[in-house]
C-alpha cells in the first residue's frame, strides 16, 4: 500500500473476480490477487469464523460444514469471492431470517492507504471505519479478514424446477401467490425466465428455485408449482451420481432415476417420482448444494430429454438437480461460466421493494424482448431474475454504509446477460440500459419501488452513480474517507469511487461534477 501510495498508479484488487464491470477488479494497471488470503478457521469459544479476504464462498462452506454450522454468505458456485460479495453488502437465500451478510460481520482487518494495518470492530477507535466497510465497497483500504457469525440450522428443503414458456401463466400467478401469500420469512423463492444461444438452437425456459428451512414444519408454501408440468431435462455431471444430494423427504414408495453419463458429458438427472398426490417432495440438502442449485440459474442450459406435454405430467412433482460436489473435492477457482476469454457478460439491476402481477408480466415480457436478437448480436444468454424479499427482510439489520432500515424491504431485479464480441458490447450494454429503464418506470407506476431506494452495487452496471448507492448515507462516508485516505488513493482502485470532500468543510450532499466521467459520477441511464 506505501508503495502504491507513492506511486499513484492504477491498481485493481481482486478475490473472486466476479465482478463483470470492467475495471472493477481488472486494471491496467497493479492487479493486487488475493488468493493467498486464503485461511478459514472456526472459533469455538465465541462460534465465529475468521475468513481470508481471497476465499471463495464454496472453500467456506466447505469449512463450516464440517462444524454443523453455517454462515450468511453467497453463491457457492461461479468462482464468487467473500470480499468483494461482503463490501458490496451481500443479499443471500437466508437473508430474510438473517438479514444482509454485512449485518453478520463481526470484524475486519484491514490495511489503510497509509500501510497501517488495523482491526475494525463494532466499537472502539474504528468503529466508524467498521460501519464504512459494510456495504463500502473498496473506497478505505484492502481487507485482508472477515470475522463473521455462524448459525445452527437445519439443512434447507429444496426444489428447482424448470417450465417452458407454454406454462408462463400459471408459472406467474403461482409466483404471484406466494408473494403474496407471503407465509413464512423461512421458505425462499428464486424465479427467472431464461433464453439462450448456445448449443445450436435458441432455448427458453422459466426456472424457479424453491427452497425452505428444513427445522420448520409448515404447508407446503411451494404446492402451487407441482400441479403445472415441467420440462424434463439432464444437467450438467458435476460429480458421479453417488455424490448427489441424499435424501428425499416424505418420498415413501417414490422412485429416483438418474446416474448414467453420455458422450457429451451430461448426466441424467435426478428426478424424484411419488405414486401419492399429498407427498411433498423435497430434497433435504446441505447449504454448499443448495447454493450450487441457486446459480445454475445464470449457469448454461442443461439439453432437454423431453419437451413439455400433458403426458409429462408424471415428473411434475418432481425434483430437477444436478449433481452436487462433495465436500472433500478441492474447489477449483474458476471464473463465472460464460465470462472470461471467449464471452463477455454483465449484471444489471433495478431495485423493487414488491412484486405484483402486472410486475412480473412486464419482467417476462421485457426478458422475451431483450433475447429477440441474440443472433444478429452474439448473444449467449438473457436472464432476468425475480427474487422477492420478505417484509422482515431488515428486521436485524445494522448500521452500515449500505442504507437498509427496518420496515422499508426491498431487493435487486437482476438482468444478466452474456454475450462474444467486444464489438457487441455497445449493443448489449445499451440493450440492458433500455431494459432496466422500462421495468423501473413500470415498477414506479406499479408502486413497486422509489427514486430513493440505493442500488445494490453487486449487481449494478458500471453506469450507476455511487450517490445513488449510497443515499443519504453518501455525504458521511466523504467524511470517513477524508479520515482515512486523505491523500486520496484508493481513487486509483476500480469500483464505485466514494469521492473525497472538495474541502474539508464539504460535508454535505455530493455536488454535481462538471465532468460527468469523474470519479464514477457517470451515468448513462436516469432512472426516474
Amino acid at each position: 500500500m506505501k508503495v502504491l501510495a507513492r506511486r499513484r498508479v492504477p491498481f485493481g484488487i481482486k478475490g473472486g473476480g466476479h465482478a463483470t464491470n470492467p475495471k472493477f477488479s481488472s486494471t491496467t494497471g497493479i492487479q493486487l490477487y488475493m488468493s493467498f488470503f486464503d485461511k478459514v478457521k472456526y472459533r469455538s469459544r465465541d462460534k465465529t469464523l475468521s475468513v481470508g479476504s481471497g476465499c471463495l464462498w464454496d472453500q467456506v462452506y466447505r469449512e463450516i460444514l464440517t462444524q454443523k454450522r453455517y454462515v450468511i454468505g453467497g453463491s457457492a458456485r461461479e468462482g464468487v469471492g467473500v470480499a468483494g460479495w461482503l463490501l458490496g453488502g451481500g443479499y443471500s437465500l437466508y437473508s430474510n431470517q438473517y438479514g444482509l451478510g454485512i449485518d453478520n460481520i463481526v470484524e475486519f482487518e484491514v490495511v489503510l492507504p497509509n500501510g497501517d494495518i488495523v482491526r475494525a470492530k463494532s466499537t472502539g477507535r474504528y468503529s466508524d471505519l467498521f460501519e464504512a466497510l459494510k456495504g463500502g465497497g473498496n473506497n478505505f483500504g484492502i481487507v485482508t479478514e472477515f470475522v463473521l457469525k455462524t448459525y445452527r440450522i437445519q439443512p434447507p428443503s429444496s426444489r428447482l424446477l424448470n417450465f417452458c414458456n407454454a406454462k408462463s401463466e400459471k408459472v406467474k400467478s403461482a409466483i404471484a401467490n406466494f408473494i403474496n401469500a407471503e407465509e413464512t420469512q423461512k421458505a425462499v423463492l428464486v424465479a427467472a425466465f431464461r433464453y439462450y444461444n448456445e448449443i445450436g438452437k435458441d432455448q427458453s425456459l422459466i426456472t424457479v428455485l424453491c427452497v425452505r428451512d428444513g427445522s420448520e414444519n409448515i404447508l407446503d408454501p411451494f404446492r402451487e408449482f407441482e400441479s403445472i408440468p415441467q420440462q424434463s431435462r439432464r444437467e450438467p455431471n458435476r460429480q458421479n451420481a453417488r455424490n448427489a444430494p441424499r435424501l428425499l423427504k416424505n418420498a415413501t414408495g417414490g422412485s429416483r432415476s438418474g446416474g448414467s453419463e453420455d458422450a457429451n458429458g451430461f448426466s441424467d438427472v435426478f428426478v424424484f417420482n411419488t405414486d401419492s398426490e399429498d407427498v411433498v417432495n423435497e430434497l433435504e440438502l446441505d447449504f454448499f448444494e443448495t447454493d450450487e442449485l441457486f446459480d445454475s440459474i445464470y449457469g448454461p442450459p442443461p439439453p432437454i430429454d423431453q419437451e413439455d406435454t400433458d403426458t409429462a405430467a408424471a415428473t411434475a412433482s418432481g425434483v430437477v438437480l444436478d449433481c452436487a460436489r462433495t465436500l472433500t473435492e478441492p474447489a477449483p477457482k474458476v471464473g463465472m461460466s460464460g465470462v472470461g476469454e471467449i464471452a463477455r457478460g454483465r449484471f444489471g439491476c433495478i431495485m423493487v421493494s414488491k412484486y405484483n402481477r402486472n410486475l412480473i408480466n412486464a419482467i417476462d415480457k421485457q426478458a422475451k424482448e431483450s433475447a429477440t436478437n441474440m443472433k444478429e448480436n452474439g448473444g449467449k444468454r438473457v436472464v432476468f431474475e425475480i427474487w422477492p424479499a420478505h417484509s422482515k427482510i431488515f428486521d436485524n439489520s445494522t448500521p452500515s454504509a449500505y442504507p437498509h432500515k427496518k420496515g422499508s424491504p426491498f431487493g435487486p431485479m437482476v438482468v444478466y446477460c452474456v454475450w462474444e464480441g467486444a464489438n457487441n458490447d455497445h449493443y448489449w450494454v445499451n440493450e440492458m440500459q433500455r431494459a432496466l429503464r422500462n421495468l423501473y418506470q413500470i415498477a414506479l407506476t406499479e408502486g413497486c419501488t422509489n427514486d430513493k431506494l440505493p442500488f445494490y452495487s453487486n449487481t449494478s452496471l458500471d453506469s450507476t452513480k455511487v450517490s445513488e448507492i449510497y443515499r443519504e448515507n453518501y455525504g458521511n462516508l466523504r467524511r470517513v474517507r477524508l479520515k482515512y485516505d486523505p491523500q486520496d488513493v484508493m481513487k486509483h482502485a476500480g469500483g464505485f469511487r466514494i469521492r473525497l470532500p472538495r474541502t474539508r468543510q464539504s460535508f454535505g450532499v455530493a455536488p454535481k461534477s462538471s465532468n460527468p466521467n469523474v470519479n464514477g459520477e457517470r451515468s448513462y441511464v436516469q432512472y426516474g
